[in-house]
């Protein structure tokens, strides 16, 4: 009986073991840069994140770029229309965990593990090589259905901790203004994937939904969802997933 239950207790463990493996989802890469219209350093990690996009939907690389543009550059004379206080608040929120980093423009953070200046092109691509070969910690599923001028997003997750929550982006490629004032006057400035609507939900159950709004997307083709879990007390990204709307 003691061999028995000896080979039951390797058999659970193994079981578990498997479970454990199942559980996990394949490698992703969130890359969020913070930046502003309204500074002159920010156009080349613009331009990097461009470049990144296009890669990564050219070879369908689970890579996953996002641009928030902060508001605190808006004092010098160009105010930012896709500036938002609230990307703001979420770069002060990295600075918890990145103490030496301080709060500057460009800065991109990449899967919340690591930060450095937005225009390091070697830095950027050594972090992502390290995280393209690790597994997610979580399985996460998404699919949405169009309503009118909006959309609704069902996501699933499985084996998230308690405290965890879900962040949705809506994001738009093709754009571009032409700035007149502040350090960039004179500028056309082009942007990628940048952050037109912007969700943090609690995780409480596995399937839930969100709805978000299509209103500052001027075209469909050219804008996706970014959906990504994130623990907020260490900022680590957990899963991420992107579904294109002009499908």
């Amino acid at each position: 009986m003691r061999y028995f239950l000896l080979f039951f207790i390797f058999l659970t463990g193994f079981a578990s073991a498997v479970l454990a493996q199942q559980a996990q989802d394949k490698p992703f890469v969130i890359v969020e840069l913070f930046s502003s219209e309204g500074c002159s350093s920010c156009p080349p990690a613009d331009l990097l994140i461009s470049q990144l996009t296009a890669w990564a939907r050219k070879n369908n690389e689970p890579v996953y770029p996002l641009i928030f543009h902060v508001d605190y550059w808006n004092y010098l004379g160009w105010r930012d229309v896709f500036s938002r206080a609230e990307f703001t608040q979420r770069q002060y929120a990295y600075s918890r965990i990145f103490p030496n980093q301080g709060v500057y423009t460009p800065q991109m953070i990449v899967n919340g593990s690591d930060a450095f200046v937005g225009s390091d092109q070697e830095h950027l691509q050594s972090d992502i090589d390290r995280e393209l070969i690790k597994p997610a910690k979580i399985v996460l599923n998404i699919s949405f259905t169009k309503q009118d001028k909006q959309i609704a997003l069902n996501y699933k997750v499985e084996g998230f901790s308690k405290g965890d929550v879900i962040n949705i982006a809506l994001v738009e490629r093709g754009l571009s203004t032409s700035v007149t004032e502040g350090e960039n006057a004179g500028r056309v400035l082009h942007h990628d994937n940048i952050v037109r609507e912007f969700q943090t939900i609690p995780l409480i159950q596995e399937d839930s939904q969100a709805e978000i709004s299509l209103e500052k997307v001027s075209n469909m083709a050219q804008a996706s969802v970014i959906v990504y879990v994130q623990d907020p007390r260490t900022m680590l990204i957990e899963s991420a997933k992107q579904v294109d709307l002009g499908v």
